[in-house]
């Protein structure tokens, strides 16, 4: 018997006890619910203090109004219960509130334990300090496109997992909560990138892709681009939400993205492999379009030998039959696809490409170099530097590590000391 089809011509006994069961579960269930109204039950003080105040306090809020709307569905629901004590036509829809309550707590309790599990992985004062700087990193990558289209700024809330690619929970989207819209972007950081994370800018590429409605004009680029091609314009089309976020990544971090994607996608069980509704383009492809890019934009340099070392490590014949044409016949139209991607009309930016917004030449190798003389060792350690050039810096660190081999250990290590420095002595 379920709660929606009480009975309610039972003997009295039974429907007393069915009426006492329904108000001991919703006291059960509101009791719980209670105690989501302390933010610590999810997340300590400690990490919830380690978020700024522009993500901390409207996250709190947003999520505090979650929590009184449950409970208001509660004490509704045990209204409804105390009702059907007097009244047993009132039970079944008693029972049928309960039920609904039961399944709204899970769904509450779903959106407030990603939170807190997303706040709570500052374990420590470092991880403190590198989530903290990500968090700022994200949101000045997203200002100047969000400015420029006249669109408001997205509060960013980093979290730290595993696994092998970031993610990102876009603003705006609905929660688990019915009803419930994200107040923030929040971008999942793998362990393994975090102190080379410029798939956090892969990730806010797609909260700004979203909402400039750059992913249509894109795909419709690469359609023009391989007009002659149906096949590759039915194979290409289709990622153009992730190729999106891999430019907007490009073009704030420049060679860095490259390399550090293709340590995520070099894997020799799926870098040839195209599985069927995967959004991601083909390792192999994504990692070519990539090296692509920085030829575009910057001309020879060290992503040749980065694309000759994962030729010759994959070679095409280990490739599905119909995978290897595909991949192969991509390959020949690759300047057209990157020369469409890094030009593509933005609709927010009235019609101008990413480009015009974020200008590439600032990662060029050159750029950086330049950069790197200018500052001398005071980039490493002062306020300023971390402040107005951190997304370079970024890119720099990264730039170092992928074309230096020798030295990428120290590279690696200085830029994990400038991520977990506290913001006051960065």
């Amino acid at each position: 018997m379920t709660m929606t089809s009480i009975p309610t011509t039972a003997p009295p006994g039974g429907l007393h006890a069915v009426a006492d069961d329904l108000q001991r579960q919703i006291a059960h269930w509101l009791a719980a619910a209670s105690t989501f109204l302390d933010a610590e039950e999810f997340a300590s003080e400690q990490a919830w203090r380690a978020v700024e105040s522009q993500v901390g306090l409207p996250l709190r809020r947003h999520l505090s109004v979650i929590v009184r709307e449950l409970l208001a569905m509660g004490r509704a629901a045990l209204a409804l219960a105390q009702s059907a004590q007097r009244d047993p036509s009132e039970l079944p829809a008693a029972g049928r509130a309960i039920q609904q309550f039961r399944r709204r707590f899970s769904q509450v309790e779903v959106t407030l334990d990603f939170f807190g599990d997303a706040v709570n992985s500052r374990t420590s004062p470092q991880l403190r300090a590198a989530l903290q700087a990500l968090d700022t990193l994200a949101v000045q990558s997203m200002d100047p496109v969000l400015s420029r289209a006249g669109l408001p700024p997205i509060p960013v809330l980093t979290y730290l997992d595993k696994g092998m690619g970031a993610s990102i929970i876009r603003s705006g989207i609905r929660l688990w909560a019915p009803g419930s819209i994200n107040p923030v972007a929040a971008i999942k950081i793998v362990r393994h990138n975090l102190y080379r994370p410029t798939s956090l800018f892969h990730e806010s590429g797609h909260q700004v892709a979203h909402i400039t409605g750059w992913v249509p004009s894109l795909e419709r680029s690469l359609g023009s681009a391989l007009s002659s091609d149906r096949e590759l314009q039915d194979m290409w089309r289709p990622w153009s939400s992730e190729i999106a976020a891999d430019v907007f990544a490009f073009l704030h971090t420049g060679y860095a993205s490259i390399t550090a994607l293709y340590d995520v996608v070099g894997d020799a069980r799926t870098i040839l492999r195209w599985p069927v509704g995967d959004p991601h383009p083909i390792g192999y492809l994504r990692t070519l379009l990539g090296c692509a890019f920085c030829r575009q934009a910057f001309g020879a340099g060290p992503w040749d030998d980065l694309e000759s070392a994962m030729r010759t490590s994959f070679p095409l014949d280990r490739a599905d039959a119909t995978v290897r044409r595909l991949v192969e016949r991509s390959g020949r139209a690759l300047s057209g696809v990157a020369d469409a991607c890094l030009t593509s009309p933005v609709p927010a930016l009235a019609g101008r490409p990413m480009t015009s917004v974020i200008d590439p030449a600032r990662v060029a190798p050159g750029a950086l170099g330049q950069l790197e003389r200018t500052a001398g060792p005071n980039l490493w350690v002062s306020p300023h530097w971390r402040r107005t050039e951190g997304i370079r810096i970024v890119a720099l660190a990264g730039l170092r590590e992928g074309e230096r081999p020798a030295d990428a250990t120290a590279w690696i290590e200085r830029a994990r000391t400038w991520m977990t420095a506290p913001p006051t002595a960065a």
